[in-house]
């Protein structure tokens, strides 16, 4: 696992970067398509957060840039899930 940088950033960022879920950035980190390294937070025992290399970023989206682009159509069965989610 490599050192993390400071330019490194939250999975959170990224799951707003890539328009997509933690949990989704928590499996590519699983399975080995994004770099990541687990911080411990300082002060706080059994706190930690993971944070994603920029570069893996750039290289996931090279990689497969049809899942990554915006549609309507995604748009559209993400608002259609959530409306089935409240009946």
């Amino acid at each position: 696992m490599p050192t993390p940088r400071k330019n490194w950033i939250t999975v959170q960022q990224t799951a707003a970067a890539l328009d997509t879920t933690s949990a989704e950035i928590c499996r590519l980190l699983s399975i080995g398509r994004l770099v990541g390294s687990k911080q411990k937070t300082p002060g706080r025992p059994g706190k930690a957060q993971w944070l994603v290399d920029p570069d893996s970023i750039s290289r996931e989206k090279k990689k497969h840039p049809e899942r990554w682009t915006k549609s309507q159509n995604r748009k559209d069965a993400m608002w259609a899930r959530y409306r089935l989610s409240l009946s």
